[in-house]
């Protein structure tokens, strides 16, 4: 079941198309065709690319008045949180609800034991984001790559500039490990991370690459000529 919840109407959908009321509404308001029809397209796709039933979270649709989120969606503490206007523009909807509902089953799937460019890079792998020109953007892009290893933590804090090249590269760097490893490669990877394994020790079993190969590997691909040691999360 997904309820979506407005700040003084709430309702809950559930994908088979019976719509219950929440017990705190005030009114309701019922999902509109478009809503139900990208929701069931989003979680149809990512059970066929995770290959399991995927339980969908609350969504919360929040009127711009009553302190939406800067960005047109966001998964945190259990909910994905919409602004209202990302609900009537069909093709961002589709893509802020495949990329929050990602966030959401690797949360689940890693109990919370994943880096943050990882998360964000999967999701915007399976969101539809075009790698093509973020790889372009970052090939000029002015100075050195961030490493990997200290984008492990939310981009929320960081400045603008910052951030997006950290959502950038964290795209850049999933799109690698997949054509590297494949689906079933990054499956592996995040069965590891749910098991409890570190992040270094998950990509050695999944991939046969440490921290620091991967990293150098990735800006290889980038960057053939330039790309040099000593990137990655030093060796212990």
């Amino acid at each position: 079941m997904t309820g979506i919840r407005l700040q003084r109407a709430i309702v809950a959908l559930v994908v088979s198309g019976v719509v219950v009321p929440g017990a705190l509404a005030q009114t309701v308001e019922e999902p509109t065709a478009a809503m139900t029809r990208e929701v069931k397209e989003a979680q149809s796709y990512l059970e066929g690319w995770f290959g399991a039933p995927v339980v969908m979270p609350p969504v919360e649709i929040v009127e711009e008045r009553d302190g939406a989120p800067e960005l047109p969606g966001h998964y945190v503490g259990g909910v994905i949180r919409l602004r209202r206007d990302t609900v009537g523009k069909e093709a961002e909807l589709r893509r802020v609800l495949r990329h929050e509902i990602t966030h959401a089953i690797i949360d689940a799937r890693t109990r919370g034991n994943c880096p943050h460019w990882l998360q964000e890079g999967i999701a915007q792998f399976l969101d539809g984001t075009d790698v093509v020109s973020t790889n372009a953007w970052l090939r000029a892009a002015a100075g050195p790559m961030v490493p990997l290893f200290r984008l492990e933590g939310p981009f929320k804090d960081r400045d603008a500039p910052s951030r997006e090249r950290a959502y950038r590269q964290s795209a850049s760097a999933v799109s690698f490990l997949v054509a590297r490893v494949g689906r079933g490669g990054l499956l592996k990877l995040i069965e590891r991370l749910g098991q409890g394994r570190g992040f270094e020790q998950a990509l050695l079993e999944s991939a046969g690459l440490s921290y620091s190969e991967l990293q150098q590997a990735w800006e290889s691909s980038l960057h053939p000529a330039a790309a040099k040691p000593g990137h990655g999360r030093p060796e212990s």
